[in-house]
């Protein structure tokens, strides 16, 4: 079943599907349908309108619709420091990076010098999912947390910590889909999508990264940050154009991402806690 969803996965004409998508949620809808429409989409996909800046209606089209803002005050960053989480979704894994000799869900060893173990079940190097063959080093003994986001979830990605950005790498790549299916089907996924990464310097020294990795539908990821921006915690970095996944990295040091449980639901700008 693995190796038919692979090959299935191989030839489906992802690029062209994406694009198609991206076209079909970009027509403006006549106001009198969005109501409705939008309404029926968030019953279908448990999207929390009480959360939604305005009115259903006042999205001019299903894309604007799912890139929605919060309302002013839906999700305070919390007082105590610390960690929040930067995005809405489900956590696929998240704790220490684990040094070489894991191995894929293939069984296979894990590819290039160094790697790190970032996924539960899917090997690559740090480096490879940044394109920076030094973050293998930078990252050792670090952490990290992946969270798969759902269509009905919040589409915007926040920081989870306080720094400088650095630098914008967007990053292409193919356009698998991220669900668990396709997780198992394709080794080094999240390595092998279109991403952009967005890399820090905290106010410590550290490197700390957040990836937001393109797929299937997800072609694009929508930003207003510059390089050399210091963005405080629980700011609003980028957003996807439809869901997918993001990774936010930290090297070693305090505070760190925890183990949490896969497929415990995060908030974004809620305290990052151990499961």
């Amino acid at each position: 079943m693995v190796a038919l969803r692979r090959l299935l996965l191989g030839i489906l004409p992802k690029t062209l599907l994406s694009r198609s998508t991206g076209l079909v949620t970009r027509i403006p809808l006549p106001r009198a349908l969005r109501g409705p429409a939008f309404q029926a989409f968030a019953r279908r996909y448990g999207a929390d309108l009480e959360e939604c800046a305005g009115e259903p209606a006042d999205y001019r089209s299903l894309a604007e619709f799912f890139q929605r803002p919060l309302r002013d005050g839906a999700r305070p960053v919390p007082d105590t420091p610390g960690l929040v989480w930067p995005c809405d979704g489900r956590v696929v894994a998240a704790g220490p990076l684990r040094q070489s000799g894991f191995t894929d869900t293939l069984g296979r060893p894990d590819p290039g010098p160094a790697p790190l173990r970032g996924i539960k079940g899917a090997s690559y190097a740090v480096g490879e999912l940044l394109q920076d063959p030094s973050a293998n080093e930078r990252f050792a003994g670090g952490s990290q947390a992946t969270v798969y986001l759902a269509p009905g979830d919040y589409h915007r990605v926040h920081a989870p910590f306080a720094g400088r950005l650095t630098a914008i790498r967007p990053i292409p790549g193919d356009l698998y889909p991220v669900n668990h299916g396709a997780r198992r089907a394709i080794p080094r996924l999240f390595a092998r999508n279109a991403r952009v990464a967005f890399c820090f310097e905290l106010d410590d020294g550290r490197a700390a990264a957040v990836v937001l990795v393109a797929a299937l539908n997800v072609g694009d990821v929508r930003y207003e940050v510059a390089v050399g921006d210091r963005l405080v915690r629980g700011q609003e970095l980028a957003r996807f154009g439809f869901g997918s996944t993001t990774v936010a990295l930290l090297a070693a040091g305090s505070p760190a991402f925890p183990e949490v449980p896969p497929e415990t639901v995060v908030r974004t700008n809620r305290a990052v806690t151990a499961g």
